[in-house]
């Protein structure tokens, strides 16, 4: 069962089981506040749905007789947890799209190109969470949120002076901060370019400690999530197409597609091994209602096979999310390459 179909079940089991359920029997679930607050805090929205609809499985494979009470008790506890829970402000803060809340509402990122983390690290009432990654080629985006245990913002202008990526290859990354949510979220989001294919190498995101923007307020740390790296899908197209411009010469070789936008690979064929291009062909995306969107280079970057460009942003050099483009070919310099 697909996730997308086993979450409809659960709300389909949800409604029914309100449905069915006896008054007096909710009454017995209902929350104060403070338990609400203290039952959310180190919850996870994921392992809730996994659990949800493992118990649908196993309740709709097996025959239950004289034991309906029972069975829709334990469901009960499910459905009731679970309303509370999206319904609670701070635990549906905690789950909102972080890369929405950090570059806005144009950051559509199909679902099945994310790639979940969720490693955490609590230290002195704060947790870190990193989330998930988002990739491309050899580029992609990694998202770590902190949060406060009791719900409370950070101090205006909170920030943490030493946050930082390391692999166990080398990674050129820059990482932007950003407080979101009324100042109770702190969003950290690396864009990192690899040498090496990302898949399967092992990650780990360190913070110091968060500091207020007068730095008269800090919350030490430190937090430590080690992980490994395993993207999600995305769209990979081999190319035989080359270039030659002015002195520059090169064979390009891959080109892959996702959300976050094209990274094109490739190799010098003019005895320049050694350094990346200058040159950056003109990138066209090209949709399936032939609609054309001009796609500009935001790093060229060394790979272990050559060199890799990253297309994706517009004119005015602002980034560009494809994940709403249904995407039906490429142009590089006028050549037009078919995605499968």
């Amino acid at each position: 069962m697909n996730s997308e179909r086993g979450w409809m079940q659960v709300k389909r089991r949800i409604v029914d089981i309100l449905a069915n359920i006896d008054n007096q029997e909710l009454e017995k679930l209902f929350l104060t506040e403070e338990e609400e607050r203290e039952l959310t805090q180190h919850i996870s929205l994921e392992r809730i749905k996994n659990r949800a609809m493992n118990r649908i499985l196993e309740e709709e494979t097996m025959m239950f007789k004289n034991r309906k009470v029972k069975k829709y008790k334990a469901s009960i506890v499910i459905a009731a947890a679970m309303i509370m829970i999206l319904s609670t402000t701070a635990f549906a803060s905690q789950y909102m799209d972080s890369l929405k809340q950090f570059f806005g509402q144009s950051a559509s990122i199909a679902e099945d190109e994310r790639s979940p983390i969720q490693g955490t690290d609590t230290a002195s009432g704060v947790t870190m969470n990193v989330e998930e990654g988002i990739y491309v080629g050899n580029s992609g985006y990694l998202v770590v949120s902190f949060m406060k245990e009791d719900g409370m913002p950070f101090p205006e202008g909170a920030s943490i002076p030493a946050l930082e990526l390391n692999m166990e290859h080398d990674v050129n990354y820059m990482v932007g901060q950003q407080l979101v949510d009324d100042d109770k979220k702190l969003i950290g989001v690396f864009e990192m370019d690899a040498m090496n294919d990302l898949d399967g190498l092992k990650a780990r995101i360190t913070a110091d400690r968060i500091t207020s923007a007068a730095i008269t307020q800090a919350v030490e740390g430190p937090w430590d999530v080690q992980f490994t790296i395993s993207p999600g899908k995305q769209r990979e197209q081999g190319l035989n197409l080359t270039i030659d411009e002015g002195e520059e010469a090169m064979s390009l070789s891959t080109i892959s597609v996702s959300s976050i936008g094209l990274a094109i690979e490739g190799k010098r064929t003019d005895g320049e091994l050694d350094k990346l291009p200058e040159y950056t062909p003109e990138v066209k995306v090209i949709a399936a209602d032939g609609s054309e969107l001009m796609l500009h280079v935001s790093s060229t970057s060394t790979t272990k096979n050559g060199f890799q460009w990253l297309y994706n942003l517009d004119s005015k050099n602002n980034l560009v999310f494809l994940g709403d483009v249904d995407i039906k070919s490429i142009s590089i310099d006028g050549n037009v390459t078919e995605l499968k």
